[in-house]
């Protein structure tokens, strides 16, 4: 579970850089804006996992046998930065709308720090289990 909430901690990190770098370029002619997807390929392998978990296990007996589609990893699940090239707001093609840009900085701001607090009891509980197995 920590190596998850680690991984949505950089996700969280990184999409931060990129709201900035949005909100930075509000008024550069031509800029396209960008956002970092993680949540909801998140979301969807843990349905997946979910869906497979409740499916009957099958074996192969034959090369020829139709299979199910793998459960993907939940290791596998990386953040990527994609960049919207298909909407213009203004004359100017620049798509970054400040008032989305700053709602989405705060909101991710706000997750940013819930992540954080699940590490730190995380952290805390494990300094518990140490030092009550030390006394």
């Amino acid at each position: 579970m920590l190596d998850l909430v680690q991984r949505a901690l950089d996700a969280s990190s990184m999409a931060h850089t990129v709201i900035a770098n949005n909100i930075a370029n509000v008024d550069t002619p031509g800029f396209k804006r960008s956002e970092v997807v993680f949540n909801e390929q998140l979301k969807s392998a843990m349905q997946a996992r979910q869906d497979g978990a409740q499916r009957l296990q099958m074996t192969r007996t034959d090369p020829g046998h139709i299979g199910l589609d793998p459960v993907p990893e939940l290791s596998s699940i990386r953040p990527k930065i994609v960049t919207d090239l298909t909407s213009s707001l203004r004359n100017d093609g620049n798509n970054v709308d400040i008032d989305t840009e700053v709602a989405l900085l705060a909101q991710n701001t706000v997750w940013y720090q819930a992540l954080a607090q699940i590490t730190q009891h995380q952290f805390a509980g494990m300094l518990d289990a140490i030092t009550d197995n030390v006394k």
